[in-house]
Parts: C-alpha cells; sequence; structure tokens
C-alpha cells in the first residue's frame, strides 16, 4: 500500500510462480518498459487493475508511464 499523496506507480505481480517477487514502487516520473524476447519459450500474460488479461508475444513490448489523470483513491 502506498498513501494516495505520495506520487509513485506501484507495480505488483499476480500470481507469481515464486515467492520471492514482491511489489515495486517507482517514481511517478520513471517509464518503464517490459519486453518479452523474440528467443522466449514461451508468451506472458498482463492484466491491469484485475480486468482482462492480454497476451504478450513474442518481440511484443509494453511500456508503464503514470497517468496524466490519475485516479483519487482517498
Amino acid at each position: 500500500m502506498v498513501h494516495p499523496a505520495i506520487p509513485a506507480i506501484l507495480l505488483t505481480p499476480i500470481c507469481p510462480h515464486s515467492l520471492s517477487f514482491r511489489p515495486i514502487v517507482l517514481p511517478d516520473s520513471i517509464e518503464l518498459r517490459l519486453e518479452v524476447p523474440a528467443t522466449a519459450r514461451a508468451t506472458a500474460w498482463v492484466s491491469f487493475d484485475g480486468r482482462r488479461r492480454q497476451e504478450l508475444r513474442r518481440g511484443d513490448s509494453l511500456v508503464i508511464t503514470m497517468s496524466r489523470w490519475p485516479l483519487a483513491c482517498m
């Protein structure tokens, strides 16, 4: 949990394969790029806010940034 007044991005793994995967708090100014390598053995899946999941195939990438219009959660 991060206090709503803190400008940050909270990245939380869902159903990780190991208990060593923990949530990570990043500064709101960061641009995080996740990429499935072209040589990966399998595809990856992502889900945002518990909504429908999306498959990422080999070579696909995803850029995560802070929204211009953050959602107030107070």
